[in-house]
């Protein structure tokens, strides 16, 4: 068998590409005379050995030698970023380099070690690195693009999973621990510019072709959450409401094109979700002032009066948790998943859908079922849900005016953002890794996450380092004056 070319076989061509192209053109030009010399090596016959030999292994190998190669021209990449010369001015403060150490950096073809001088203040103050600056590296030392990377996992994986992806790919990448902490570090940057993150990616987001409403719902969920301290109060560990929202972009028939998806971590009142949910509503309003916009919730108090302050043209209450409701006063009545009940609530189910005035026939059923002295007491209880909702109950009109008439968006915003990764076996949750992972998760959801992070990391470059915490260098100042 052919031994495969060796990296600097691969790294080098005969002809250099011209000086007069842009940095971007030359690097497609590398591309091409790496293409050029693997014709001229014959590099599809030994290729072609391998996969006859074991395809699995082969395709690994030489993935592996291509990641080779690019870790080995990153090296010095990173290295010519730190030529600033034997002094630096940052923000009016000289600095003067001291040494010449040892770094690195997680790519997305794995870890790359690279040499970087390190700056001492002429007078007191912490020293700076200006190559990781540049770099804009994030929490674990990893480029932005890893970091996007582990993000994107981490909103569907562990940690310990996410780890183990990454070695999937054939690459050494971040570990738990690097990877928990990330997380934490971009909830907390995500929480302080959330609004103006989902901002910059509305503006540029186009109404879905033939919207004809918004349907705009929230709804709650319990997860396990960490000892907190919030304002200034300690929370003890325990289950706590956290809040799921869905802005749905319906047609003309009822059926939906597309969902925007919000999630917040348990928090007094829902504000933070309500705020964002607010705005994107009023956002695709400004967009288009005829679409319509339907508000479906439970009976929650608060979800309601949160929802008919949006003054939308139809205020509903749920269809399919109204239905539950139905079953539990059969159940009630008759005994659990008995023939007698099951067939009174299929009798009863349908006229609440379907029949103009059908909350008003199931009352009436209710209150006969309530004076034969089966289950009154739970029985009471439906009766009151229905007639204090009743003013929203009116499904068949809504359906029949091409409305969405169920939440069945936010309900499985609440299982797909938070049940089905979140509540896993023993999983608690600390505030900002928990928001983190589900904020990146609800924009993946809404196939927002490219966009969002690609805004989040300029702005991670603006404001210093990903923790809100002191960073170890001042990130912040250097990457000012570097770019400036």
């Amino acid at each position: 068998m052919t031994v495969m070319p060796k990296e600097t076989d691969l790294c080098h061509s005969k002809t250099p590409p011209g000086d007069d192209l842009s940095p971007g053109q030359r690097l497609a030009a590398v591309g091409h005379k790496f293409v050029e010399l693997a014709e001229e090596l014959d590099l599809a016959k030994d290729l072609a050995d391998l996969f006859r030999e074991n395809p699995l292994v082969a395709e690994h190998t030489f993935r592996e030698t291509l990641f080779g190669v690019a870790r080995s021209v990153l090296k010095p990449t990173f290295e010519a970023l730190d030529g600033h010369g034997p002094t630096l001015t940052v923000a009016d403060q000289s600095y003067h380099r001291v040494a010449v150490t040892s770094g690195g950096a997680m790519t997305m073809f794995g870890p790359v070690d690279f040499d970087r001088s390190r700056y001492r203040p002429s007078g007191t103050g912490p020293s700076i690195i200006p190559a990781e600056c540049t770099l804009g590296l994030t929490t674990g030392g990893l480029t932005p693009a890893a970091a996007g990377v582990s993000m994107s996992l981490l909103s569907g994986l562990t940690a310990r999973e996410s780890e183990e992806a990454w070695r999937q790919f054939g690459v050494q990448g971040p570990s738990t621990a690097s990877l928990l902490r990330l997380a934490a570090d971009v909830g907390s940057e995500m929480a302080t510019g959330a609004d103006e993150l989902l901002s910059a990616v509305r503006d540029r987001e186009a109404l879905p072709t033939g919207t004809a409403s918004l349907l705009v719902s929230l709804d709650g969920v319990m997860m396990r959450m960490n000892t907190e301290t919030v304002d200034e109060t300690e929370t003890d560990a325990g289950w706590r409401a956290a809040a799921c929202g869905v802005i749905g972009f319906v047609d003309a028939d009822g059926n939906r094109l597309d969902a925007r998806c919000f999630g917040h971590l348990p928090e007094t009142g829902k504000e933070t979700l309500k705020s964002q949910l607010s705005a994107e509503l009023f956002h695709w309003l400004t967009v288009d002032p005829d679409l319509k916009v339907v508000a479906v919730a439970d009976g929650a108090p608060d979800n309601g009066t949160f929802l008919e302050a949006l003054c939308p043209e139809l205020a509903l209450l749920d269809f399919w948790p109204a239905a539950e409701h139905l079953k539990a006063a059969a159940d009630a009545a008759f005994g659990p998943e008995t023939a007698t009940g099951t067939a009174w609530f299929e009798q009863w189910r349908h006229p609440l859908r379907h029949d103009a005035n059908g909350a008003a026939k199931v009352i009436d059923a209710w209150r006969y079922l309530s004076r034969t002295g089966k289950g009154t007491a739970d029985i009471g209880r439906e009766l009151g849900y229905f007639s204090k909702n009743r003013h929203r109950m009116d499904d068949a009109n809504a359906a029949a005016a091409g409305f969405a008439i169920g939440s069945g968006s936010v309900e499985a915003a609440n299982k797909v953002l938070i049940t089905s990764r979140m509540k896993r076996s023993g999983q608690s949750w600390c505030r900002d890794g928990g928001q983190g992972v589900l904020s990146i998760r609800a924009r993946c959801k809404s196939r927002r996450f490219a966009r969002a992070w690609k805004d989040l990391v300029p702005r991670r470059n603006r404001h210093g380092d990903w923790a809100s915490k002191a960073p170890a260098n001042d990130n912040r100042a250097i990457r000012l004056a570097l770019v400036a």
